[in-house]
């Protein structure tokens, strides 16, 4: 037979065991203390009530002229007045004994013991039995003894007793009704957990269509519930992309294999004997080669740049410079075209960003500016301060974008003319990656563009001073 184990027991049983237990304790030590203070201030009343019996003894003896031993026994009377139940008085000579003495249900078997000098208080306990003695010494006249009061603790016994008893069926109650409390709020608790677990296990049988129904209430369990629908919507959001993804990539492979295939079953009936059919078919195969190459590169770039990770200590990199660079390059591959360089920046700004991602942006945006820039080629990069950013803008003016399309140009293999993107190389995923980019560096980028009259992107980008 196994042990039993802690670590056995349900949440919802640890939760309220430990409620309960923590109510019970505070519960105990309050009431602990309670107790004390309550009896501490019931001995304390009946000492004042004997101080006082004393001091009424003591005004009616001083009131006696020429008071004498004759005068204390016949006192008797007024004595078992001012007598209490459970109580005994007593007057002794100098030498102990007793010259006058009233009981009430009191009995009082004490030794001897030399007269005070002053008020005394003790305790005596005999065979259970709890008293306070009070002696007071007497000197008037030619009197000289001892005042003494001997008081039975049986009505204090009865009310601590009773005292604590109620206090252990309040505590009981208290204990029965923490762990109540304690059910309930594990119960709150641990069911919000259940509905969790539910919705992850309907999630991996169903699907990421399933979400959990938010409580009303505004505490940690119901943020950690909009934080997991938040975070499964992400994670829907990343598998249709990702599903599209392989959709589009599958179609963009798909068709420069059929035409390689093709060309090859043409080339294997009659492009042997047939000189041009192998000239055209060569040349096709060729493109299309081409074409796969471009896109494989563009997908190794891609996955690159989703798992960027930006350096802590990226060294300061001037926009100005980089940029005049890449223009140059840009200007030996293409003469036909103009580069305009339109710099309103300080010399002193620089960028948080690396040189390479920072060129390989100002690449692809300036590609797309030349492939899509035909019959105006002209194209201009504009640099300025933003706020906190450096704001560079290419400006083309070419085919344009229609405005409905303009935030579907970041997906990946998304092209506005299909074919005549096909036509000048465009797989689709050149502004994704920018977009990749940028987005991990923190910076934004955006376009505008209207068709027939050109498209700028603009790029954003956080300055190294705003971020040091």
């Amino acid at each position: 037979m196994k042990l039993f184990r802690i670590k056995n027991v349900s949440l919802k049983w640890k939760l309220t065991f430990l409620s309960a237990a923590a109510i019970f304790i505070i519960y105990f030590i309050f009431t602990s203390l309670q107790y004390e203070i309550v009896k501490q201030w019931l001995l304390n009343e009946e000492e004042k009530t004997m101080k006082k019996t004393i001091e009424e003894i003591e005004t009616y003896y001083a009131e006696k002229r020429n008071l004498s031993w004759k005068d204390v026994r016949e006192s008797g009377q007024l004595l078992e007045k001012l007598n209490e139940k459970y109580q005994t008085i007593r007057v002794l000579d100098a030498k102990g004994n007793i010259i006058v003495s009233v009981s009430n249900h009191a009995s009082v078997s004490l030794s001897p013991t030399a007269a005070p000098k002053s008020l005394e208080i003790d305790y005596h306990s005999v065979n259970d039995e709890r008293s306070i003695i009070l002696r007071k010494p007497l000197h008037l006249s030619s009197v000289n003894g001892t005042i003494e009061i001997v008081r039975h603790l049986a009505k204090f016994k009865q009310m601590t007793r009773m005292l604590f008893l109620i206090m252990t069926l309040i505590g009981i109650a208290a204990m029965i009704t923490s762990a109540f409390i304690g059910m309930f709020i594990a119960q709150h608790f641990v069911g919000r957990l259940k509905a969790l677990t539910k919705t992850m296990m309907n999630i991996k049988n169903k699907g990421f269509q399933q979400r959990i129904d938010i409580p009303p209430s505004n505490d940690e369990m119901s943020k950690l519930m909009v934080m997991f629908n938040e975070m499964m919507d992400e994670i829907e959001h990343s598998f249709h992309q990702q599903k599209q993804f392989i959709q589009d990539a599958s179609h963009e492979l798909r068709t420069p294999i059929a035409i390689l295939e093709g060309h090859l079953s043409l080339l294997k009936r009659w492009g042997k004997n047939n000189r041009d059919i192998l000239e055209e078919s060569l040349e096709a195969a060729s493109q299309e080669v081409a074409r796969l190459k471009t896109l494989a590169l563009e997908l190794l770039d891609l996955s690159r740049a989703e798992v960027i990770t930006v350096p802590a200590d990226i060294p300061p990199l001037s926009p100005k410079d980089a940029v005049e660079q890449t223009v140059r390059n840009f200007r030996v591959l293409y003469p036909a075209f103009q580069f305009v360089v339109d710099n309103l920046l300080e010399e002193t700004i620089s960028i948080r960003m690396t040189k390479h991602h920072f060129e390989q942006l100002l690449l692809i945006l300036l590609d797309n500016g030349v492939k899509y820039s035909q019959q105006h080629k002209r194209i201009t990069i504009r640099l300025k301060e933003e706020g906190k950013y450096v704001c560079i803008s290419v400006i083309d003016q070419g085919i344009g974008i229609p405005r409905d399309e303009l935030e579907k140009v970041f997906l990946r293999f998304y092209r506005v003319d299909k074919a005549r993107s096909r036509e000048k190389g465009g797989v689709g995923l050149g502004l994704a990656i920018a977009k990749e980019i940028v987005d991990k560096y923190g910076g934004q980028i955006t376009l505008q563009s209207e068709v027939g009259k050109g498209t700028t992107v603009e790029l954003l980008i956080p300055k190294m001073s705003s971020l040091t």
